[in-house]
């Protein structure tokens, strides 16, 4: 019997596309324009709107990926449980076993 696959929420491409090219023209506004660095009398503050607006919209729109991308990081990985000698007393051990056969 096979599990269930979690439900794995893909967002809109169109609706990605759109914030990413928002973004880059917003950063390219604030770039080239120094008037859009500064607050507009019926819009607020530029920079909300064409930097931190649609930054915040796409780390909404991938959040299951960010959120899934942060797990693996921070979760490690179980470490290897070490054999009971160190490798030095492994060999001293195995080479005092040949010395001892040698002389029987």
């Amino acid at each position: 019997m096979s599990l269930p696959k979690p439900n794995v929420v893909t967002p809109d491409p169109r609706l990605a596309r759109t914030l990413w090219q928002w973004l880059a023209l917003g950063f390219i506004a604030m770039l080239v324009v120094p008037a859009a660095r500064g607050p507009v009398y019926l819009l607020g503050n530029l920079p909300f709107w064409l930097l931190i607006a649609p930054g915040l919209a796409l780390v909404t729109l991938y959040r299951h990926a960010l959120v899934a991308a942060w797990r693996a990081v921070l979760v490690r990985a179980p470490r290897r449980r070490r054999r009971s000698g160190t490798g030095q007393a492994r060999r001293r051990h195995a080479v005092l076993r040949q010395a001892q056969l040698r002389r029987a």
